[in-house]
């Protein structure tokens, strides 16, 4: 297959040899809700490359606070690994389920320590990913409740390929790290302002710009400089 092929945004920017020289070892897998990817402190065994569906990667405290710090979908893979064995203290788990190609840990790190190209594409993808984790930092930090369920809604519609996604208040209250009433009050918000449309079970898409603007600034800088670090698809 090229890489024009896939849905995945990584996938899609590599050369032909260089994707030629992974497949072997990927295997199309489907994403369950909730599916844990990645345990913490527990050896990775796998990365995944998201074909769709979308994955958060949450932050624990020794007891039962959590709070998300990313969001992965078909522009990304689960990287969290520099070599075969390695762990980390995060956790990555399923929020819309989906399929990825999941490819074994050792085969992944021969595959980027023997391909400069790649090296470089996993870097720029790594750079993205601190842009991402700096913005969701400053937006937990310095944002109203409104601004930071915007921006979570954007990077949420961004991965999930449609104007729909799930309406799990209790969720939607950990990746925020606010209480089950704050989101509440927030999507009447949101509502009043005519961005989303909530109904018993999803949030619906109204207006884009809207939640743009409510937003604040939070949004749009880490996904602006994705296409400036990660370069075009390749063509066909």
């Amino acid at each position: 297959m090229s890489p024009s092929g896939f849905q995945n945004q990584i996938l899609r920017r590599l050369s032909q040899d260089d994707l030629e020289a992974l497949q072997p070892h990927m295997q199309l897998v489907q994403l369950a809700l909730k599916q844990v990817l990645i345990c913490p402190d527990v050896p990775i065994e796998h990365v995944y490359f998201v074909e769709s569906g979308m994955c958060s990667v949450v932050a624990l405290a020794d007891g039962s606070e959590a709070i998300e710090c990313g969001l992965i979908g078909r522009e990304g893979m689960t990287d969290q690994i520099f070599e075969a064995g390695d762990s980390t203290p995060l956790k990555t788990i399923v929020q819309l389920d989906g399929s990825a190609y999941a490819v074994p840990a050792a085969a992944y790190m021969r595959w980027i320590q023997e391909r400069p190209r790649v090296i470089r594409l996993v870097i720029r993808y790594q750079q993205f990913l601190m842009l991402q984790l700096a913005f969701t930092a400053l937006s937990h930090g310095s944002f109203t409740i409104e601004e930071r369920l915007a921006r979570w809604l954007l990077m949420s519609f961004d991965r999930a390929g449609g104007d729909e996604l799930p309406l799990v208040h209790d969720f939607i209250s950990m990746m925020l790290g606010v209480r089950r009433s704050g989101v509440t009050n927030a999507i009447h918000v949101l509502e009043g302002k005519h961005g989303i449309r909530a109904t018993r079970a999803k949030i619906h898409l109204r207006d884009r710009e809207v939640l743009e603007t409510l937003a604040a600034g939070s949004y749009g800088k880490p996904e602006a400089a994705y296409a400036r670090l990660m370069g075009p698809p390749q063509a066909g």
